[in-house]
């Protein structure tokens, strides 16, 4: 046994480290009943994560099935399985799959840590079967640090190189109102807001208070740990582990006033962030780092892989073949005024329109709109032998100034002094600042002519960029649209002057760590549990194996093993636990082995079910969608776009950019293309408060060069308008009325002269009952053309649409008595399911 401090202190649980990992554990530990302390060796609580982008990838998570992004466990599990390949554990996936969701609805409904949903962010990799256009990721809500009281300062603020003037800005429509500040007077005010909110913060608290991303996350963790009690002490780095018999009791704790011992009644988790900064285990893992100096981390610089030497002085094992041992990323080295050197990731910037990527030879050797980790694979197999792995990052004026490169922001902030201390390069022609870079002045000539009339056609026949979906939300539709260009992902670079940017080999942290079991118990040799003794976090090997198949499969992990190891060290079962008995109840079959047949109730039609909207009802929701009050008139759109076979997703991305524009009036509430019926047809629901409003933006579409974005994609396009029936609510997205398909059936019908009033009262008598079966999304009359009205139903499945009209009318309560004898016979029928982009999922 270790010597004893002289003054030991106790607890039941002990957390080495305070990033996502350390703190799920210690938050989920501490409403468990334990008594918790975190100890942290950096001046500043929060880790690589409190610099992170905040994402986390959770498939089946509430947020996603609340907004009707309902997936069966098998989803993921298959596109893990594919995407993995030999690196796939089948049981460590399940782990992670089944006790995901219960983590965010734990946190979400007990503790302060709320989230935002990615429901519109794409896997990786859309090309690999069963990948997702959405629903797998979230993000940590925008947090108030006031709330953190004299805390404060002890959170580690955002990476000064990502923030602008120390403000952290949060991805999506806050960075696009920063890129539109100079442009749109509604974006500068928001900018304005924002920028002044922050000037006061450093006023008074010297530091901003409102947090997005990372930041947010780690801020809402620390707040829930204080009001749990929670002890979070830094400036304590964990020197050795205690053990007794086998079993890992403690670590002893170095402090400001000396060494302390500290036992852990039911054990340690080792979360201190893996070994970025560790040159020695870098050398061992990392081939491109031969000294192990020749990586440049953008990950916190106190983790320098204290808890892998920690796991391995107790006989933990570090995993050595994985595909990759680090979470590759491009960064570029930033000189500092204190002669110090930032290494700042380039995250953002290299899907826009108007950027290519070269090597010193000027050639491409990649698709830049791909993530960041496949961006390095490409550029380490394009590097032969001998050379370094360095590429360059190509753009012109205009779109320095519109988006900004690494951390040279965009106008009206200066270039200047990124230009005089050598970080920026800069020519007015192409061959000239080849020279500046040591490129090859012929070969990038030669490259950008070739890019640029690739461009012309939006098709990137060396690289396929803007291909999958995870490219193109990575793009700028909205800008594209505008300059006319066919890919949101390719913009000709044509106007000098020219610039660049040097990237060299980057992480944003590291795979290889501990290996663990289910529980994320650290294991031994020979493959056995060591008692007393887990893993979070980067020192928890990544069960992804070294691949990257999506954004935040560093912190969705990391969250859930933390909330897994802390009811494991508590001696409780997760499938019983306090925390998630009450909460939402998984919408799809949880899966303890691969050849479980144990599965969730499900519908008629094979869809699982949901929660009833009332008796009978299958819309998932918790209130009626239809009430027999008056509610308030709604106008809409409906318009049909006749598409060339193979556009559908291109086409779908435009409309999603030309309805969100801000001269646009009204709002997108559908996006469905065509599957029995007339095929190849996209069909565009936009809903307008007043006549007025959707007159407008009717005017503004026809005068448009581009109207929806797919002037050059489109064969044909209608456009009709329609009033509401009065008595029902307007149409709202999945997201709040809880209505899905994934099947659409748009129905027309003609009506006869006076036959107006009394469908629609019949249809408020009748459409109650008939909700129960499916919902009817909206009834409405066509405003031009012939009499008509249209009513779209939403359907589990094709089976599931047939039965239940079969019901309906076998139950006599549809269609409407009487209500055929107002119709024409000119009626038709559509049959059609949602686009990634159409908020009625």
């Amino acid at each position: 046994m270790n010597a004893a401090s002289p003054t030991p202190e106790h607890c039941d649980l002990l957390v080495v480290g305070s990033g996502a990992g350390a703190l799920s554990a210690a938050v989920t530990a501490a409403h468990l009943g334990l008594k918790v302390i975190v100890v942290e060796k950096d001046p500043q609580y929060g880790g690589t994560t409190a610099w992170s982008g905040g994402w986390m990838w959770v498939p089946r998570n509430p947020l996603a099935v609340e907004a009707g992004l309902v997936e069966r466990i098998e989803k993921p599990l298959s596109y893990l399985r594919r995407e993995l390949g030999e690196k796939f554990d089948e049981s460590r996936a399940l782990a992670f799959l089944n006790n995901g969701p219960r983590m965010v609805e734990f946190f979400r409904r007990h503790t302060a840590l709320q989230f935002i949903d990615g429901n519109a962010i794409p896997d990786f990799h859309g090309h690999t079967p069963d990948a997702a256009v959405g629903g797998r990721s979230i993000c940590a809500a925008p947090f108030d640090a006031r709330q953190l009281g004299d805390r404060l300062h002890d959170l580690k603020p955002p990476l000064h190189e990502t923030t602008l003037w120390g403000m952290g800005i949060a991805s999506g429509a806050e960075l696009r109102h920063f890129l539109n500040a100079l442009h749109k007077p509604a974006s500068f005010w928001v900018v304005t807001k924002l920028v002044l909110r922050h000037w006061r913060d450093l006023l008074v608290h010297h530091r901003g208070t409102r947090l997005v991303n990372g930041n947010a996350l780690i801020g809402r963790l620390a707040k829930s740990a204080f009001e749990w009690g929670v002890d979070i002490r830094v400036n304590s780095p964990a020197l050795r582990l205690l053990q007794d018999g086998g079993r890992v009791t403690g670590a002893v704790i170095q402090t400001p006033q000396g060494e302390t011992s500290i036992h852990a009644r039911c054990g340690v988790v080792l979360a201190t962030g893996g070994f970025p900064h560790d040159p020695a285990r870098k050398q061992q893992l990392l081939p491109h780092a031969p000294t192990g100096q020749e990586h440049w981390s953008a990950g916190n610089r106190g983790n320098t892989g204290d808890g892998l030497r920690l796991g391995e002085s107790a006989g933990g094992v570090v995993a050595g073949a994985l595909v990759q041992a680090a979470a590759l990323a491009p960064v570029s080295l930033v000189p500092r005024q204190d002669g110090s050197v930032a290494h700042f990731p380039h995250l953002i910037e290299r899907a826009k329109p108007g950027l290519i990527a070269v090597t010193a030879q000027g050639q491409r050797f990649a698709n830049e709109a791909n993530s960041y980790h496949d961006f390095m694979q490409d550029l380490l197999a394009a590097t032969p032998a001998g050379h370094k792995p360095e590429a360059w990052l190509v753009c012109d004026h205009a779109f320095i100034r519109y988006y900004g490169l690494g951390v040279v922001k965009p106008a009206p902030m200066p270039l200047g002094p990124w230009l005089k201390n050598g970080y920026l390069k800069r020519g007015h022609s192409l061959a000239e600042l080849a020279q500046a870079c040591g490129i090859d002045a012929k070969a990038l000539q030669a490259t950008v002519q070739r890019y640029n009339a690739l461009t012309q056609d939006g098709k990137d026949r060396d690289f396929g960029k803007g291909e999958t979906p995870y490219n193109r939300i990575q793009g700028d539709a909205i800008k594209a649209t505008r300059r006319g260009l066919r890919n949101p992902c390719m913009g000709p670079i044509e106007r000098g002057p020219f610039y660049a940017v040097k990237v060299v080999m980057g992480s944003l942290g590291t795979f290889a760590g501990l290996r663990v079991n289910d529980h994320a118990q650290v294991t031994d040799a020979q493959g056995q549990a060591i008692p007393g003794l887990y893993a979070g976090g980067n020192d928890l090997s990544s069960m992804m194996g070294g691949h990257y198949p999506a954004g935040g499969i560093t912190l969705g992990p990391a969250m859930t093993f933390g909330f897994i190891a802390a009811h494991h060290a508590a001696g409780r079962d997760l499938d019983n636990s306090p925390l998630t008995s009450n909460t939402l109840s998984s919408p799809a079959r949880t899966l303890s082995s691969p050849d479980s047949n144990t599965l969730s109730p499900r519908t008629r039609s094979g869809v699982h079910a949901r929660t009833p909207l009332h008796a009978g009802s299958k819309s998932g929701m918790t209130a009626p969608l239809h009430t027999h009050q008056k509610a308030h008139t709604m106008y809409y759109e409906l318009a049909t776009m006749t598409l060339p076979f193979g556009t559908a997703g291109q086409a779908a991305t435009n409309v999603q950019a030309f309805a969100s524009a801000p001269e646009a009036q009204g709002e997108l509430l559908g996006c469905w293309f065509t599957d029995i019926g007339v095929l190849n047809q996209m069909i565009v629901l936009r809903g307008f408060a007043t006549l007025d409003a959707l007159q407008a933006e009717r005017e503004r579409t026809q005068q448009s060069a581009n109207p929806f974005g797919c002037g050059e994609i489109y064969q044909s396009l209608e456009q009709h308008s329609y009033k509401g029936f009065p008595w029902m609510k307007p149409v709202r997205p999945s997201a709040e009325s809880g209505i899905t398909g994934p099947v659409y059936e748009i129905r027309t019908y003609g009506i006869k002269t006076g036959g107006v009033q009394p469908t629609i009262d019949l249809w408020e008598q009748y459409v109650p009952a008939r909700d129960k079966l499916s919902p009817c999304v909206v009834a409405m009359v066509a405003l031009d053309g012939p009499l008509r009205f249209t009513n779209i139903w939403a359907y589990d499945s094709l089976n599931a649409r047939s039965q239940i009209r079969g019901e309906a009318v076998a139950q006599g309560i549809w269609p409407p008595k009487g209500g055929p004898a107002h119709l024409t016979t000119n009626m038709v029928s559509t049959i059609a399911m949602p686009t990634g982009v159409s908020p009625l999922k």
